[in-house]
């Protein structure tokens, strides 16, 4: 059944997903390998769950391996060879999202000297962006559109599988023009030698170091992206939008950064700062377009 259900999610998913499904089978493997659908019970999950946990991995780890094991009972299920999924009856490790590493600006001028000029527009293009990872090293040139001032993921590399598009500012519009990797055709981000970036970990690592910087990987950089933009007025919901967010939950762990939003909201009710509840409505309508609020 692993077997089959490999062969169909490498037709149907972006190949980073199915390297990590791959590794994640890799790892059940030596415990469940051997059984038939019908013998995996929530005791051996449970089981598998502390036998991994006592050997030092991360919650995050387990809990991906285990979702191979989840997603493999619902496609089961659908091709009507289980009847039911016993992951289900299980719950996964509680993840700590909360923590996010943020780059300041005097973190950033220190970390300019140090990339080189073929990393330099995949982080440039990051911090512009808030690309993901992945949704970065899926670009080609004809995903960059230079009259439009817009650049494209296509859904096949995005997390909830919908094209996303961000407008290019100056800066980046700038970089990209001027990179030395700047080609008609092909891969946006390449090496040194000229092949396409297939992980940026490494090189990103030593210019971090290089820097004197700590705790900074070039996952972080999509964080600067939406805490810049929180920072700098613009609401959420346009935030979310541009970080290609399935829920404002997500959005909201930048909230905290909206400095004074609160206070000024609290404001409005006792017509701080010329404005009354009334008036606050009416601004509100005036922005979605209905001139007909009242003065």
């Amino acid at each position: 059944m692993a077997d089959e259900y490999l062969r169909y999610y490498r037709v149907n998913r972006a190949p980073k997903s199915v390297r990590r499904h791959e590794m994640a089978y890799r790892a059940i493997k030596p415990l469940f390998g051997g059984k038939r659908l019908s013998d995996i019970t929530p005791f051996l999950r449970e089981r598998y769950k502390r036998t991994r946990k006592e050997a030092g991995l991360s919650l995050v780890t387990i809990n991906r391996e285990l979702a191979f094991l989840k997603n493999l009972f619902i496609m089961a299920i659908a091709w009507g060879k289980a009847n039911e999924n016993p992951v289900n009856q299980v719950k996964s490790f509680r993840e700590d999202n909360g923590r996010m590493r943020f780059l300041t600006e005097e973190e950033e001028t220190r970390l300019l000297p140090h990339r080189g000029p073929n990393l330099k527009p995949l982080v440039m293009t990051a911090l512009h962006t808030g690309f993901r990872k992945s949704e970065l090293l899926s670009l080609r040139w004809g995903n960059v559109d230079r009259r439009h001032r817009l650049i494209r993921v296509d859904a096949g590399y995005v997390k909830n599988r919908e094209v996303r598009s961000v407008p290019m500012n100056e800066v980046l519009t700038q970089t990209l023009q001027d990179s030395t990797l700047s080609q008609p055709r092909g891969p946006v981000f390449r090496n040194r030698t000229g092949q396409p970036y297939r992980n940026p970990d490494s090189a990103f690592a030593i210019a971090v170091r290089r820097a004197g910087m700590t705790d900074f990987t070039s996952y972080n950089l999509r964080h600067p992206f939406a805490s810049r933009l929180v920072m700098a007025g613009v609401d959420l919901a346009t935030v979310k939008e541009l970080m290609g967010h399935k829920h404002i939950s997500m959005t909201l762990r930048y909230a905290h950064l909206a400095r004074g939003h609160k206070r000024a909201a609290v404001e409005v009710l006792s017509g701080g700062a010329g404005k009354s509840p009334n008036n606050f409505h009416n601004a509100r309508l005036i922005e979605k377009g209905d001139t007909s609020a009242s003065a």
